[in-house]
């Protein structure tokens, strides 16, 4: 089983553009989680689309491993959303960024040290991966985040591409 954080999007009837969320799905590949995706969406039926994707498999300098047993370590995962402002775009700027940190007070210190220069920069969602993400509901079993600590650090890998989801 993979974890995914997939970005989505579509149009609501009651927003003047387009909307946008990220779930988190463990299914055994992208494909399997369209049916779970359909099911979570709330916004105008027809309108779900795919924007980017990445399988969670590694974040900053540990690998993210999936297991039926609880993981014992001190070390969470962490989903943080970060925003700000760029003087010459007319919208709030978005990074999202998987960290390992022992509580919510590091993991938002941590992310917040990688901000680019916006104005005002700030945290708008933060949220322990384990207890927030939907870890069992394509595969009907629940499963555990396990970290595991390696000697480089890698770069998340993600993919972006629309893809309709009719």
């Amino acid at each position: 089983m993979k974890l995914f954080a997939i970005y989505i999007g579509g149009e609501h009837p009651a927003a003047h553009i387009e909307i946008h969320d990220v779930r988190f799905i463990v299914a055994p590949s992208l494909k399997a989680t369209h049916d779970a995706l359909r099911r979570q969406w709330w916004g105008a039926p027809g309108t779900l689309h795919i924007d980017c994707w990445a399988e969670i498999d590694h974040a900053d300098g540990y690998d993210v491993q999936l297991r039926p047993e609880p993981y014992k370590g001190r070390e969470r995962l962490f989903f943080v959303n970060l925003g700000g402002y760029d003087p010459a775009d007319f919208a709030e700027q978005h990074r999202n960024m998987f960290v390992v940190a022992e509580n919510v007070t590091q993991a938002k210190a941590r992310a917040m040290a990688t901000l680019p220069a916006w104005k005002e920069g700030h945290r708008d969602d933060l949220y322990e991966a384990e207890k927030a993400f939907a870890l069992h509901e394509v595969i009907g079993e629940k499963l555990h985040i396990h970290l595991v600590a390696t000697e480089t650090a890698r770069p998340p890998k993600f993919a972006c591409r629309y893809t309709p989801l009719k």
